[in-house]
Order: C-alpha cells, then structure tokens, then sequence
C-alpha cells in the first residue's frame, strides 16, 4: 500500500493504533489530531518504544490544516470523515507515486449510537479526485459494522 520506507501522515490518529504500527515499520510519522488527551497517550507508547513518531495539535475542522505541512509519501485516514474540499489540498502534500488511504463506515452502525450521518463516508467526497488514480475500493464488513476503504495512487 505505501512506499517500503519514508513519511506518513496520518490524520485524526486518536491514540495512534496506526501510527505505532507505520512507525514499528519503519516510517516517520505525522500524527494530527484535535484531542490533546489522545496525543498525549500516543506520545507516551511511542516514547516508550523509541519510535519516530511526532504528533501535532491541530482544528481538523478548519479549511487550513494543511497549509503548513510538508511532503509525504503516504497518508491514511482512519474513521473519519475529512472535508470534502480538503482532499485536493491534501494531494498537493502528496508526493508523486504517494499513497491516500481512506477508511471508514459507509453506514450508521445500530450498536454505535457515536456514529452518525455526518461520520458516514459518500461518493461525493471524493470528487476533486478523480485525476489520481483509484487503485482500489473495497466494501467490507466487521461483525455487523459496514466499511469502505479506498486507495488513491497520485
């Protein structure tokens, strides 16, 4: 899915369950987020496993949060719904042959009342990426929750 070695971004990380794994790889990693609390946690495990993890505060639902990023090679979206006019911006901090990997429910689940429409991933958000290429898209089930998971290659 990514490049054998470089940098991730990884947006909306929570505690970093995917950032420790990238990083136990190999990969620098950039992990954003709007919960203090759960970089924190995330700054904790990767300092007690020395990995090369930094984490950065930041409004996920502004229109600027990529403005003062730089490059990477991969980056992953977990469980959440990024602004639809994001995407095209977050392209431009895409390198070349980069990686957007994007999951998420694409239906409310009946036993997360936490999940709502606003969380539910469409089509439609992904419009301003129809000049990358969208190397695959997979419906999946866990248990009774609905997934969609895509990857574009830039």
């Amino acid at each position: 899915m990514f490049c054998r070695a470089g940098k991730i971004l990884d947006i909306a990380c929570g505690d970093g369950r995917n950032a420790i794994f990238l990083a136990r790889l190999g990969y620098h990693i950039l992990a954003i987020d709007f919960s203090d609390e759960a970089l924190s946690r995330l700054d904790y495990f990767a300092k007690k496993e020395n990995l090369k993890i930094e984490t950065k505060l930041v409004d996920l639902s502004t229109d600027d949060i990529f403005t003062n990023l730089d490059k990477f090679d991969g980056v992953i979206i977990n469980h959440y719904r990024l602004k639809q006019q994001l995407y095209s911006d977050l392209m431009n901090h895409i390198e070349e042959g980069g990686t957007l990997w994007v999951n998420g429910f694409r239906d409310i689940p009946n036993d997360n009342p936490n999940i709502t429409t606003p969380d539910i991933l469409i089509e439609a958000d992904f419009m301003s990426l129809e000049e990358h290429k969208l190397e695959n898209k997979k419906l999946y089930e866990v248990g009774q929750r609905h997934f969609v998971r895509y990857i574009w290659r830039k």
